[in-house]
């Protein structure tokens, strides 16, 4: 099983597929990865996503879309975001999707050209994804003029992964110059089409991260509501509010679960007892902490440690 190299604070380590240039272009299998789901995530770069085969749900800061084959979703940059297999009669078929990601800086050759034309688009919350429909697929009928810029921006998206994925360094010149193109694009159909109308900037995104960083940071202590909703800036009601309506989980299921993660390490180096490991995870007891562990693991944290010895699969939570 493959898993996605996240951090603490969700953020995503992108592994860029080219040596020279901040460019990510694999193709990839929803199987490949625990429970037909990819973890919850951010990362500065921008995504472009097409389906080859099956379908799939994307969530982009709790926002759900569903992709059939030959759709393609646009994920702009530092949102959360995941893509999961679609349920199908109790069963979650194959899917099949090429992932491109590449870092804003490619975009960004002149001080003017980043503060006119990149950043307007990046921090505008209603640009936070852009669905590209398949041509025929029936998605793409209505507004002649939208489906005509879509289509456009599916085929050039496309031909970037084409080509990034064959010769990723020997096409570095091709690749930034196709990219500027598709952000042309973008730009032309988003920002410039709604120039008259003001920028919209999700501040709850800032509270989210605020939220992971506090939590990071004092999970051993005993965190209390008020503490976490101080720590993001805001009032209670709606520190629950965003982070639930963002990364479809409660605030302290998350801090139990993070907690449970925390305590995984030193579970399989064995240097603390799991009375000691406990409470250093910021459980107050130890029964409460096993309860939580086989809740989420379907375990014991000793059956866990035992298992490692052995050498056996573990689970992840």
């Amino acid at each position: 099983m493959f898993k996605l190299l996240v951090r603490d604070d969700m953020s995503e380590d992108v592994p860029y597929t080219s040596s020279h240039l901040p460019v990510y272009s694999v193709l990839w299998k929803l199987s490949s990865f625990l429970n037909y789901r990819a973890d919850c995530h951010w990362h500065p770069d921008l995504e472009f996503t097409v389906v080859l085969e099956g379908e799939m749900t994307y969530q982009v800061n709790g926002c759900l879309y569903q992709l059939h084959r030959g759709d393609g979703i646009f994920v702009n940059a530092n949102r959360f975001h995941f893509g999961a297999g679609a349920l199908e009669h109790g069963d979650i078929p194959e899917c099949i999707f090429h992932c491109l990601r590449f870092n804003p800086s490619l975009l960004c050759a002149h001080p003017y050209i980043e503060a006119r034309f990149i950043n307007p688009l990046l921090y505008d919350s209603r640009f936070d994804a852009l669905v590209f429909p398949a041509p025929g697929s029936g998605m793409d009928a209505g507004d002649g003029r939208e489906s005509e810029w879509k289509a456009q921006a599916l085929e050039r998206i496309t031909a970037i992964m084409e080509l990034t994925i064959k010769v990723p360094d020997d096409s570095a010149l091709e690749t930034q110059c196709r990219l500027y193109d598709l952000w042309a694009l973008l730009f032309a159909n988003t920002i410039n089409r709604a120039k008259d109308e003001k920028i919209t900037v999700n501040r709850e995104d800032l509270t989210i991260k605020r939220i992971l960083s506090f939590i990071q940071k004092n999970f051993s202590e005993k965190i209390t509501l008020d503490d976490i909703a101080e720590a993001g800036m805001v009032c209670r009601s709606k520190c629950c509010r965003v982070f639930k309506q963002a990364l479809r989980i409660s605030v302290f299921d998350y801090l139990l679960n993070f907690r449970i993660r925390q305590s995984l390490a030193p579970l399989r180096n064995e240097s603390m007892s799991i009375s000691e490991i406990a409470l250093a995870s910021g459980f107050s007891t130890v029964s409460y902490y096993g309860e939580i562990f086989k809740r989420l693991l379907g375990m014991s944290p000793g059956e866990y440690r035992r298992k490692f010895r052995a050498g056996e699969p573990l689970p992840q939570v």
